[in-house]
């Protein structure tokens, strides 16, 4: 009998003790403490966003895109003449003489971003996002070869790749996680074509997606790239071998091998050598684009894919001749994105529609805990887009190049006027990081 309490006993503590363990575990993952930064991203168009953030003491106010693809930062610089450079003319400035929190250097860089290269120096000062500061590395633009970039809304970007595309200062994510300002190497974006968005530095918010995360592996380590397991369009499978893609937040449309394209194409009674164009009363009997990311499959309906300006409706599926997928905001306006930089991971979620304002909090971390923090709301109000189309690489079926303009100026509307540009220079940025996919 003793012997048979001593078993029982002996059961009941490994039992206590293993529920501890997997408690602790689960405490590790979902820990209350994760710190966080959200940051609201204001739509400029079709899924372009920027964020206004602060830089110096006292704060000079700017606005950044946050990119994905490289780790280049850099801000347009009073030490950039603007009578000599429109993209310094047409951009706030930072001022380092009215900075007491620079520390400047004499070290130079020279960024290729969009095919424009922007010459500067590195200068060091504190970032103020979302209230939170950091101390941050970054590029004075003083001067560049092109005005590629003279319109665009943002004043700078702020580099938020993998490996070493670009600058080999640390990012901005970095930066965040080195002065413990986040507890981890990860963030996520929500980005609705027709709203407000947000990116949370150091988790993910749970408000703005629906049902669980998908995650899979990055088959890179320099880069956001991950395998597609299939693409149907209407029913047919466009690929029966594993794809590759790569979400691009600085292209509007999706572009993919040809041979592929050319079956969406022929679905919809197009030339693939021409811009497809449909009957606009036609657009809800179109065939779904279906893209299956690991267990997860995103739909991307006729309403999506095709843009309809006035009573001209075109497609907004391209080809390219050498490459696999590149998913541009077409994509993301469907899905809540999470990039895990210490699992080497993307995660994917149906992101949540858009609601007549997005709230900034309290805010939901990586752990699916929620943390106190103090609430800001945003108003999904935008500009309205322009009826300038956006025109793909050369390489690929050409959309329109005159449209209608619009008969107001807008932030909008000068962005999307140098948008053509910088939507072929996001795109070709990719190509060579992509391996061939085929039928």
């Amino acid at each position: 009998m003793q012997l048979l309490w001593f078993l029982t006993a002996i059961s009941l503590y490994l039992q206590f003790s293993w529920a501890r363990s997997i408690e602790g575990s689960e405490k590790s993952l979902n820990a209350d403490d994760d710190k966080t930064v959200a940051v609201p991203l204001i739509l400029v168009y079709g899924g372009f966003h920027y964020a206004e953030i602060g830089i110096g003491e006292p704060i000079q106010k700017f606005k950044v895109f946050f990119d994905t693809w490289n780790r280049n930062t850099w801000i347009t610089s009073t030490k950039c003449p603007a009578e000599k450079y429109e993209m310094c003319k047409n951009h706030a400035r930072y001022d380092a003489s009215k900075s007491t929190s620079k520390k400047e250097t004499t070290e130079e860089f020279s960024y290729v971003e969009y095919g424009t290269t922007i010459n500067g120096t590195i200068t060091e000062d504190v970032v103020t996002l979302d209230g939170q500061t950091v101390r941050q590395l970054f590029g004075e633009a003083k001067a560049t070869d092109g005005d590629t970039l003279a319109h665009t809304t943002f004043d700078g970007s702020f580099g938020i790749g993998v490996g070493s595309t670009g600058s080999k200062q640390p990012t901005i994510l970095e930066s965040l996680v080195n002065q413990r300002v986040i507890t981890k190497s990860v963030f996520g974006i929500y980005a609705r074509s027709n709203a407000n968005g947000e990116i949370m530095f150091g988790g993910y918010n749970e408000n703005l997606f629906t049902g669980k995360l998908e995650f899979v592996n990055v088959t890179s380590p320099q880069e956001w790239i991950f395998d597609i397991k299939s693409i149907t369009f209407g029913g047919e499978v466009l690929t029966e071998t594993k794809c590759q893609g790569v979400v691009n937040d600085g292209s509007h449309h999706i572009y993919g091998p040809k041979e592929q394209v050319e079956k969406i194409y022929k679905k919809l009674g197009c030339d693939p050598e021409k811009l497809c164009e449909v009957d606009c009363s036609k657009i809800s009997t179109l065939p779904e684009l279906k893209i299956t990311v690991g267990k997860m499959e995103i739909t991307i309906g006729p309403e999506n894919y095709i843009d309809k300006e006035g009573d001209k409706c075109t497609g907004r599926i391209f080809h390219l001749t050498q490459i696999n997928w590149v998913l541009g905001n077409l994509f993301l306006d469907k899905v809540y994105t999470v990039y895990d930089v210490e699992k080497s991971q993307i995660g994917f979620a149906l992101a949540a529609p858009p609601a007549s304002t997005i709230s900034i909090g309290p805010t939901t971390a990586t752990t699916g805990k929620t943390t106190t923090t103090t609430t800001t709301t945003t108003t999904t109000t935008t500009t309205a887009p322009p009826t300038t189309t956006t025109a793909p690489p050369t390489t690929t079926t050409e959309p329109p190049t005159t449209t209608t303009e619009p008969t107001t100026t807008s932030a909008a509307s000068t962005f999307v006027s140098n948008h053509k540009s910088l939507e072929i220079l996001a795109v070709m940025a990719v190509l060579r990081y992509l391996q061939m996919c085929t039928s």
